[in-house]
């Protein structure tokens, strides 16, 4: 499932490794479904489909399954970020959750056919992994049946399942991309498009959460939660997806210095983490400071690198040793567009931006004060694109 929301972001996992410059990473919920899945079929579907073998070769046959589902799942994920690269939209980073897997865009598509191409290709790599394994359970059926055989016939019916599934017109599902590219080509307009595929996928999320119920009152409560958790996951994610999009619409044309911080508190590089927590993030209540030397900024620092430093090691760990360096990822410059500072946010996967002007800084740009900004413009009635009071959650 390809993702453009910037938020919520998924936090709390664990980076494995990068693909094609995309950050792999696996969200800690994701241990959980691992091991319910990894419990389902050695102790239940093997044994039921292929029985007389060991309890440890059943075991070993449902993680050997677990995990190449959730490889198959990776591999629908890399098709989306692979063809939105090829469009030009950076692809930061790829996580791998509780259902299933979110590629997050940057940036929206520039038209309706990059979006269609982008939405399709995932549900496309399924068929084509179901495919495969179909083919190697036939083979393997043609010697003998095998413990094997049977892993692949899994493997190639739960591929057909996840591309099934995703091809349901509901929004951000492939196949509500796949309508919010048809009804953007209709409409020529992306966010009229968004809403329309946004209110589909909302009514079809309602749908997953009535019948989820409807399992748990006949007896079935497994599936039935699962159901309604998805359904609500799904309306959450549906309306997020519009908000982002009018979001965009409604910051376009706005220069950063109408909206930057310019008082901007600075911490020096030499301090402590230990002090850094109580003198400056408890104190102040923000979430990331630059860190300037004479005057001379040379990064920031925010939560996500305190949170690395263990507890232990915080008093002898100092400001610059965990601090992201100044780069062009974490600047901006004051003429650049509010759109343009949104999208540089979500390719560094950061909150912030330090405006800077002549190797100046001016003050610094934050995705609260954005989202404050179109709160105060919804107040004095000037809400930017139509409809965008819908933006209130």
């Amino acid at each position: 499932m390809a993702d453009n929301t910037e938020e919520p972001r998924l936090h709390g996992g664990l980076r494995l490794m990068h693909i094609a410059g995309i950050q792999i990473t696996i969200d800690l919920s994701w241990f959980l479904i691992f091991i319910l899945v990894v419990f389902s079929l050695s102790a239940g579907y093997f044994p039921r489909q292929f029985p007389g073998q060991g309890m440890a070769v059943y075991w070993v046959a449902g993680v050997l399954a677990t995990l190449l589902f959730f490889g198959s799942i990776l591999v629908h994920e890399l098709a989306h970020a692979l063809m939105a690269m090829r469009a030009g939209i950076h692809i930061p980073e790829i996580t791998l959750f509780i259902f299933g897997g979110v590629s997050r865009m940057s940036e929206e598509a520039r038209d309706p056919k990059t979006e269609f191409t982008i939405a399709i290709v995932g549900p496309l790599t399924s068929f084509a992994l179901a495919l495969l394994f179909w083919g190697l359970n036939r083979g393997l059926a043609a010697d003998q049946p095998s413990l094997v055989g049977t892993v692949c016939a899994y493997l190639a019916w739960i591929n057909m399942a996840v591309g099934i599934f995703n091809l349901m017109p509901g929004f951000p599902l492939d196949g509500g991309r796949v309508l919010r590219a048809f009804l953007w080509h209709q409409y020529a307009s992306l966010t009229r498009a968004t809403r329309t595929a946004s209110n589909v996928g909302q009514g079809f999320a309602l749908l997953l959460m009535v019948f989820g119920a409807l399992q748990i009152f006949a007896g079935s409560l497994v599936g039935g939660l699962w159901l309604l958790f998805i359904g609500m996951f799904l309306r959450g994610m549906a309306k997020e997806g519009y908000q982002e999009v009018v979001l965009r619409q409604a910051l376009a044309g706005v220069p950063v210095q109408d909206v930057m911080i310019r008082d901007v508190v600075s911490v020096p590089p030499d301090l402590s983490v230990n002090r850094l927590l109580p003198e400056y993030f408890l104190r102040y209540g923000y979430h990331g400071f630059p860190v300037t030397e004479n005057g001379k900024v040379s990064g920031v620092v925010s939560l996500d690198e305190v949170r690395q430093v263990p507890e232990e090691a915080r008093s002898a760990t100092t400001v610059t040793q965990i601090m992201q360096l100044l780069s062009h990822a974490t600047t901006i410059a004051p003429q650049a567009s509010l759109t343009e500072a949104l999208s540089k946010m979500g390719q560094a996967g950061i909150g912030r931006l330090l405006v800077m002007q002549d190797a100046t800084m001016r003050g610094m740009i934050t995705k609260t004060g954005l989202l404050r900004f179109l709160e105060i413009k919804q107040v004095l009635g000037q809400p930017g694109p139509k409809d965008s009071s819908l933006f209130i959650p």
